[in-house]
């Protein structure tokens, strides 16, 4: 079977993109990038990439920067689900990265390019630090020729994302003031959101796909079919970048709605279904919301817990609920509940919590579901070991998982049992500071004795939830 090049793509009548000129340096093959960003900007034209990864060690497994220079770049994006409640089948070939270097020459072969003018950084990598230091690099290099600085979309959680990363960047400088100066005055960054679910096929699946599509992919990421970026940056970067002349990408002045909306209605929701969904034995998403009583166990977190109260905040509500529940129901893509619910602690953190303090400060007591889901998520991660290879990984029967969050956080879980006693448990989790960035969730009124009372439930009745949600 043919492996996906550039030479192949009429012989498969697939429509040639390639990008007319290398203008952009991409940080990092994450699946926020290749499977939501990179996906987008394909799509509106006119953006030629260059992908710059950290090297990859042997115990990590796949060199994806390796995948994709053998593939000349392109990788396959499968959209499925449904839209309008119609199902939606699409294949596309992305096409925007017409380089892949490697990470011992490749910044400072880059940053001598005069024609890079873009670039992109996912803030909430997990491979961050190592990113940031290649942007560092190339961007000496750009200074030393005497090139002009970049404008960075930088894709995040918070709109403060984009001056960390400039400031993480002119840290790496080592004190040297002409260019932490000129970073900070010829460069430019844009804090963005990227939206959807998207993730890499599992090698299984791809093996299955590639059959199908009759050529080869070591890079297939299936998505569902409405991403989302949202870009807060001024005119002037408007009219240089007009992304958003392609569906999916839309420019605003202030980013706080987007994503105050993101982290209500997505991520408080899927914080609320993927450890209960994993303690009742289920494996994926849509799995979550075939299940009875957890589907009427997330309905009744979102309607008396995550969606604002009165008429008219609930009925603009409406269309952002509704397209949480396709993408966590979507048949066509059955995401795997822990990959899909990656980084549970940070959508707590984000979603979850500013909504459980907020009903507490009113009625003096946490909201229930959202505490469950709390208490489910603590037995969930607690006891997490680590594997040979360094990453953490969660025993459910005799079958091993991998769990993907902060490592400094998962540590400190690993130190702690899902058959400790309940008290102790909840202590433990809620009152360490380290977890919650130096806050103590025992302070949240009844936090800490609900989420105790959870977890006896939860360790003496295997798939117990909360009687008032079950049918």
């Amino acid at each position: 079977m043919q492996r996906l090049n550039r030479q192949m793509l009429n012989r498969y009548d697939i429509p040639e993109r390639t990008p007319a000129a290398l203008n952009a340096v991409q940080f990092g093959t994450n699946e926020a990038l290749l499977g939501t960003a990179d996906l987008l900007i394909d799509a509106a034209g006119g953006v030629g990439v260059a992908c710059l990864r950290p090297e990859v060690a042997p115990a990590e497994g796949v060199d994806s920067a390796a995948l994709l220079r053998e593939q000349d770049g392109l990788y396959t994006v499968l959209l499925r689900g449904y839209r309008a409640e119609q199902p939606v089948r699409e294949e596309r070939v992305v096409q925007l990265m017409l380089r892949v270097e490697d990470a011992k020459s490749g910044p400072e072969v880059l940053g001598a390019m005069p024609s890079l003018a873009l670039a992109l950084v996912d803030t909430c990598s997990d491979d961050m630090e190592a990113e940031l230091s290649l942007a560092a690099r190339l961007l000496a290099a750009r200074r030393a020729a005497g090139l002009d600085g970049l404008s960075f979309i930088c894709l995040g959680e918070d709109a403060g994302c984009a001056l960390r990363t400039r400031d993480a960047i002119a840290a790496l400088a080592d004190g040297d003031a002409g260019l932490v100066h000129w970073l900070k005055t010829s460069n430019a960054f844009y804090p963005a959101l990227a939206e959807g679910v998207a993730l890499r096929a599992e090698a299984h699946e791809a093996a299955k796909l590639c059959e199908a599509m009759n050529y080869a992919d070591g890079m297939i990421h299936l998505a569902d079919p409405a991403p989302r970026l949202t870009v807060q940056a001024p005119e002037a970067f408007r009219q240089r970048w007009p992304l958003d002349r392609a569906g999916g990408i839309r420019f605003v002045d202030d980013l706080s709605d987007a994503l105050a909306q993101k982290h209500r209605f997505f991520d408080a929701g899927l914080f609320a279904t993927v450890a209960p969904g994993w303690l009742l034995g289920l494996d994926t998403l849509s799995d979550c919301m075939r299940h009875e009583r957890l589907r009427a166990f997330v309905g009744h977190a979102y309607n008396e817990e995550i969606i604002p109260p009165g008429e008219a905040p609930r009925r603009a509500a409406a269309p952002r609920v509704v397209e949480a529940f396709e993408r966590f129901e979507n048949p066509l893509n059955r995401n795997a509940l822990l990959r899909a619910g990656h980084h549970l602690l940070r959508r707590f953190e984000r979603g979850a919590l500013p909504l459980m303090r907020a009903w507490a400060e009113e009625n003096f007591e946490p909201p229930r579901r959202l505490s469950f889901a709390l208490a489910a998520t603590i037995m969930l991660y607690a006891g997490a070991r680590q594997n040979a290879k360094g990453r953490y990984e969660v025993l459910r029967g005799s079958q091993v998982h991998a769990l993907i969050d902060d490592p400094r956080a998962l540590a400190v879980f690993s130190s702690l049992s899902h058959d400790m006693p309940p008290e102790a448990l909840a202590y433990a989790a809620l009152a360490d500071r380290e977890l919650w960035h130096g806050e103590d969730l025992r302070q949240i009124d009844g936090l800490e004795a609900r989420v105790a009372l959870d977890i006896a439930q939860l360790q003496r009745r295997p798939g117990y939830l909360p009687e008032d949600a079950q049918v």
